[in-house]
């Protein structure tokens, strides 16, 4: 465990400029956060091989905790950007990694599934090293994989991790503990597929990599390797991921990945963070014909639909988001189905009436459920002025005879009619 008092040192220090700066500031820091891009910047600065302090960097970062700074630390070695090791008696040693090309970034599936996450399917679209490893002797390596550090939010993801084809940079690893690989190699025949390439241990990690990608069990890995097989006539690392790609695609009817720190993060997208705040953030980047198609599930969206959507943008006063989450409320409401514009209209003309402003008031308005809307289309009762007999006429039900009174629950019900007349 890290404290302000340990003392560190930097080996294989990169210097952030051209391509790498370029790389390291669009697609690395939307998915690791302000935090540990200033952290990686900071440690390009350090010298090499001379003794350093946390304290040290806690002071330039301004991050105000030492759990910020092992968070940071954490996330800048899931993506391959640093390795950390420690020595008993020497203390921490951190080998700085170089950030991948754009074009080597973009190829990584798992990078690039994780960064669509964060910016978008179009802006991800938009944007279209050889260094020696020393031997490290008696240093343990403590290097965090990326499934130790993040998580996939729930049971679909969109890309895998394919090797980087001679390219000696550090790789992201998973360890995947729930997939159990001697099972996924007992399914097989070895008539038809050779054991040797089974207990290949680079073949070995591609495969849990994949798995993890794509939350596949041992049983659908098998019939992705089978179908490579068949149709490529070869097990390719890039055609194994396209095949478990559209295994994925046709089991959960979604292309896009959902990835997410483990434990709570003030840089990026959390699983513990509010998750008001991460579903407000996700409908945001999806446009208005990628919702309606995740409505029609995974059918593009009539013309009718698109029009309906944009009448009601351009008709209120609500934002696009807005207009968003009514989609999907009355979706929900009505099973699928998408009514006509007046639908939409009363819904509008009820948020409207109750100052409805921004998407969180929606969440607000939604959660607080049927006594909200009770209390805002309840009708006021009539305040009528009783006329000067109907004292006297309260006064004769009460006091008539024993045989032939009323009950007082009875003589309340006159009562409330008699109200209800005038």
């Amino acid at each position: 465990m890290r404290t302000v008092h340990d003392n560190f040192r930097i080996i294989s220090k990169q210097s952030l400029c051209g391509e790498s700066f370029l790389s390291l500031t669009q697609l690395y820091m939307p998915i690791i956060g302000i935090d540990s891009y200033g952290l990686y910047a900071a440690l390009s600065t350090l010298k090499e091989n001379e003794k350093h302090s946390f304290k040290k960097l806690l002071d330039m970062l301004n991050l105000g905790s030492p759990g910020l700074l092992k968070k940071a630390f954490e996330k800048l070695e899931a993506v391959a950007l640093i390795r950390s090791y420690h020595h008993e008696q020497r203390g921490y040693l951190f080998q700085l990694y170089p950030p991948l090309p754009r074009e080597r970034f973009l190829e990584n599936s798992l990078l690039s599934s994780f960064l669509a996450s964060q910016i978008g399917e179009v802006e991800l679209k938009r944007l279209a090293g050889e260094i020696r490893i020393p031997q490290l002797r008696g240093y343990e390596e403590v290097t965090k994989t990326f499934d130790e550090v993040y998580a996939i939010e729930n049971s679909t993801v969109g890309d895998l991790f394919r090797k980087l084809v001679n390219f000696k940079s550090a790789t992201v690893q998973v360890q995947n503990p729930d997939f159990d690989y001697i099972f996924f190699k007992m399914n097989f025949d070895t008539g038809f597929i050779d054991e040797k390439i089974l207990d290949d241990e680079e073949f070995k990690q591609h495969i849990l990599t994949i798995s993890y990608n794509y939350q596949l069990n041992e049983e659908e890995m098998k019939d992705v390797i089978l179908k490579t097989i068949t149709v490529d006539k070869d097990l390719k690392y890039e055609d194994i991921s396209k095949n478990a790609r559209i295994y994925y695609q046709k089991k959960n009817k979604k292309t896009s990945p959902s990835f997410s720190t483990k434990q709570p993060d003030a840089f990026i997208n959390s699983m513990t963070d509010d998750a008001t705040y991460r579903f407000l953030d996700r409908l945001e980047k999806m446009t208005p014909e990628q919702l309606l198609m995740d409505l029609n599930g995974g059918m593009k969206p009539s013309v009718s639909e698109l029009k309906l959507f944009e009448d009601l943008l351009n008709n209120t006063k609500f934002s696009e988001t807005m207009i968003k989450i009514m989609f999907l409320l009355v979706s929900h409401e009505k099973d699928g189905v998408l009514p006509g514009y007046n639908y939409f209209e009363k819904i509008a003309n009820t948020w409207a009436r109750a100052g409805l402003k921004t998407p969180q008031d929606v969440i607000n308005y939604i959660n607080k459920g049927p006594e909200r809307g009770k209390k805002t289309y309840e009708r006021k009762k009539r305040q009528v002025k009783l006329p000067d007999w109907y004292g006297e006429y309260e006064e004769q039900l009460g006091s008539l005879p024993q045989d032939e009174s009323l009950s007082d629950n009875e003589i309340e019900q006159v009562l409330e009619e008699a109200k209800k007349l005038l």
